[in-house]
């Protein structure tokens, strides 16, 4: 993904760059996934994690090398998609299960990790340099004991045309953190 110049943003756009393996994301998108599962603070979640993304002059950070230790560590996945999106739902479900080789975990039970995969509301907002807009953000969170959503640990963005077909920016969403963690 290209670096943003902030020059070549319009005003009210998140702002998000890769340095050295983290991420960082304003947190407007993060307010998208807030609405729909709100962060509980906990001293002991999932596999351990104190938090791997970080909140500084409203920006997200986030540590791909701690990500990788939660991957690694992780047996069981929540997934979390909108009700509706079977394609999301189900691409998500076979990278989960093929590609990182985790067990889905069952509804109301406890998981090690939740993906929530959604798309994102620009609210019309495009970038007019570029032709790109935000179109859907991959979120990795640790799992509560007792089947709650914990602290953030990745978020990664999909920008493209905006006319892109929802099932077309699943895919490259999925392939872009897979590409970004060399998972194979």
């Amino acid at each position: 993904m290209p670096m943003l110049n902030p020059s070549s943003r319009p005003a009210g756009r998140p702002r998000w760059r890769h340095t050295s393996g983290f991420l960082l994301v304003a947190p407007v998108v993060f307010a998208l996934f807030q609405a729909q599962t709100p962060l509980r603070a906990q001293s002991d979640v999932g596999v351990g994690d104190a938090g791997a993304c970080t909140l500084k002059d409203h920006v997200y950070t986030c540590n791909g090398a701690a990500l990788e230790k939660a991957l690694a560590a992780a047996k069981t996945v929540k997934i979390v998609t909108k009700n509706v999106d079977g394609v999301a739902r189900l691409e998500l479900t076979n990278f989960v299960t093929k590609k990182l080789g985790k067990t889905i975990a069952l509804a109301g039970s406890a998981a090690d990790l939740v993906f929530l995969l959604m798309p994102v509301e620009n609210g019309g907002s495009v970038d007019y340099n570029s032709g790109t807009a935000y179109l859907g953000t991959l979120r990795v969170y640790s799992g509560g004991a007792d089947g709650s959503t914990g602290h953030l640990l990745w978020a990664e963005l999909y920008s493209g045309t905006p006319d892109l077909l929802w099932p077309t920016v699943v895919r490259g969403l999925i392939l872009q953190f897979q590409s970004r963690f060399h998972i194979k």
